[in-house]
């Protein structure tokens, strides 16, 4: 396989989920060889990541990565609905705990006890992200803490949207500009030409105007013959 795109998509959500994980194992291998092979400057973003956290073997090649990445000029995002199935593996929580950069976004009472001891959380910033709304979380940037709200713009709300009734109406809209153009448009009648007869033009010379003598036989500026008359002496 030879990618060539800035940016490509590994897909496996039509995978069963039992396949999920070798598949993202198979396909983490891939690009982590052509990251060593080819060095350049490079973004890794891997959603789901609790997926690699449920077996040994994934998760220690996660890690690895996560560990090496920078050596190679390569970022890593790990992305997870459920902070706590990451946090429950030890080499997921050393993944976690040595990013740059964290973002936490609404979380679940059940745990948000473990999460306020892993990432250091006060009294205020539990509550906060136990009641806060889509988009709203806490921006973790070394030791600073700071409130966030995330606002997309509607071309990119309709580009990641989950929500099944927003996506039936998209498809639904989608459908109806198809059907536009499917339709056939009655047929507009075609302007008949008539011909036109062909126009002849005839270019008529002038002849010059002969001027005739009397008898109408000579014309009147040749010389006229002279008669041969006979006369006998007497």
């Amino acid at each position: 396989m030879d990618i060539k795109n800035t940016f490509t998509v590994f897909s496996v959500k039509n995978l069963e989920e039992e396949l999920r994980p070798i598949a993202m194992h198979l396909i983490l291998d891939f690009i982590w060889t052509r990251v060593k092979n080819d060095i350049k400057k490079r973004l890794l973003i891997v959603d789901e990541a609790w997926y690699m956290m449920q077996h040994a073997d994934s998760a220690t090649f996660m890690y690895s990565i996560a560990k090496r990445a920078r050596k190679y000029y390569l970022g890593l995002t790990t992305i997870s609905q459920d902070v706590e199935d990451v946090l429950a593996n030890d080499y997921g929580k050393a993944i976690v705990t040595n990013s740059s950069i964290q973002i936490l976004l609404k979380q679940s009472p059940a745990s948000i006890d473990k999460i306020a001891q892993v990432f250091y959380l006060s009294e205020g910033e539990k509550h906060l992200l136990l009641a806060s709304d889509v988009g709203e979380g806490i921006f973790f940037a070394g030791p600073h803490h700071v409130a966030i709200r995330v606002i997309a713009s509607a071309d990119e709300h309709a580009l990641v949207t989950t929500n099944p009734k927003e996506l039936l109406e998209m498809r639904q809209k989608s459908e109806d500009v198809l059907k536009q153009f499917e339709e056939p448009t009655p047929e507009q009648p075609q302007a008949t030409v008539q011909p036109q007869e062909p126009i002849l033009t005839e270019q008529i010379q002038p002849v010059p105007p002969i001027s005739q003598n009397s008898t109408g036989n000579q014309p009147a500026n040749q010389p006229q013959p002279t008669p041969n008359l006979t006369q006998n002496r007497q």
